[in-house]
């Protein structure tokens, strides 16, 4: 009788353990849940701003590009100014 006493009571600490273990593993699951939760949400974010950047410096490149044109188009009447004088 005294062993199945302590049988019963060593099943029922384990058991008891069990608990808590999984009671700490599922609280450290959710924590971990949610910092993959926010690190997903900043790497949006982070792709969005690369994407709005990635769009100014497309447009800069083309307004560089137009700059460019339109001062070669200057330089050839300025040298075709300079070459009628010289006639």
């Amino acid at each position: 009788m005294k062993r199945s006493a302590m049988l019963f009571a060593g099943l029922v600490l384990s058991a008891s353990l069990m608990g808590c273990s999984n009671s700490q593993e599922a609280e450290q699951l959710s924590q971990l849940t949610n910092k993959v939760d926010a690190l997903t949400d900043q790497v949006a974010a982070m792709q969005v701003q690369q994407d709005n950047i990635a769009g100014a410096v497309n447009e800069t490149s083309a307004a560089a590009d137009a700059a460019y044109q339109e001062a070669m188009r200057a330089n050839q009447r300025i040298d075709n100014v300079a070459t009628s004088y010289r006639k």
